[in-house]
């Protein structure tokens, strides 16, 4: 049973996506590291695992550091002699207009987003490869296939991701190692309070509200008037007013892990190589009009839909 048993590695398992993926992989059988930058954000995670008695491991990894992440990856190399799947979920938002935000925060934002998912990669791609097995799946967004306003600096790195996993699909096939990316759109969890602003952006107490008060505003009317020394502010406010709205119908982060049950065990039957799962009804739309539609038809579309 030991040799059997599937090991799955998430990262950014402190809350949201990562979260509910821990959880739902060790309750379906996969002896499941939950990985976290602070540790001291376990707490509930461990609870519930403990509680339905869940083969479920929390583990400090900051997927920011070279050592973390090769220290971590090793451990469970040494504990469990092979890793099945990575689920490469850490990841933040960062908004606001190119010009301004400064080089130091694109690099954080790429280093977090893009650079943390290739140093986990790399890390267990020779034991997948051993294996003649495995399957990486990454978070990437709608905004992977999709430019979205407001989000320049992010939707960046989950393009760079998007091109990043096609391309290793085809070095990894000879290895029996498979690539998933899943791609959602707006999803109900703390993204929003974890979002960074550039500082021209909009006033700190915006930025501070809660993901609910957030979600219960009223921007009908455009009424709201924001401090802002942004020549884009109004850009990014109209975009806002649509967005922080949007995460009170959105899918919970549950319905996302219950996608990424979904695709291990779809790829697992598969001879495939490469999937790709959209989620949320935003997602499909954008998906759907990107491909049916001509550049300049998106760009209006796209415009309409989140600048009106």
């Amino acid at each position: 049973m030991e040799k059997k048993q599937r090991i799955a590695v998430v990262t950014g398992s402190s809350s949201g996506i990562g979260f509910e993926t821990s959880l739902l992989l060790a309750r379906n059988g996969f002896y499941t590291y939950a990985t976290m930058r602070d540790t001291l954000k376990s707490e509930k995670i461990k609870k519930i695992a403990n509680k339905e008695n869940l083969p479920l491991e929390v583990l400090s990894m900051d997927v920011n550091n070279d050592d973390s992440v090769r220290n971590a990856i090793h451990k469970i190399i040494d504990e469990k002699k092979k890793i099945d799947i990575l689920v490469n979920n850490a990841g933040y938002g960062l908004f606001g207009a190119l010009e301004d935000i400064s080089i130091a925060d694109i690099k954080q934002q790429f280093e977090t987003n893009l650079f943390g998912e290739i140093r986990t990669i790399k890390e267990v791609l020779s034991t997948m490869r051993k294996q003649k097995n495995g399957i990486i799946i990454n978070i990437t967004s709608i905004a992977g296939l999709v430019g979205i306003p407001a989000e320049c600096i992010y939707v960046s790195t989950k393009f760079a991701l998007e091109g990043l996993s096609e391309s290793i699909s085809y070095e990894l096939q000879p290895y029996g190692i498979k690539v998933i990316l899943m791609e959602p759109g707006v999803i109900n969890t703390n993204f929003v309070s974890s979002i960074k602003f550039s500082d021209k952006t909009d006033d700190k107490s915006q930025q501070t509200l809660s993901k609910q008060e957030k979600s219960e505003i009223n921007y009908s009317g455009n009424n709201i008037k924001k401090k802002s020394s942004s020549y884009y502010s109004n850009t990014i406010d109209t975009f806002l007013s649509h967005y922080y709205p949007a995460m009170k119908n959105a899918p919970l982060p549950k319905e996302v892990a219950t996608v990424i049950l979904e695709a291990i065990k779809n790829s697992s039957k598969s001879s495939e190589y490469l999937f790709r799962y959209i989620i949320g009804g935003d997602a499909k739309t954008f998906a759907q009009a990107k491909k049916n539609m001509s550049d300049s038809e998106l760009h209006e579309f796209i415009s309409n839909k989140l600048l009106k």
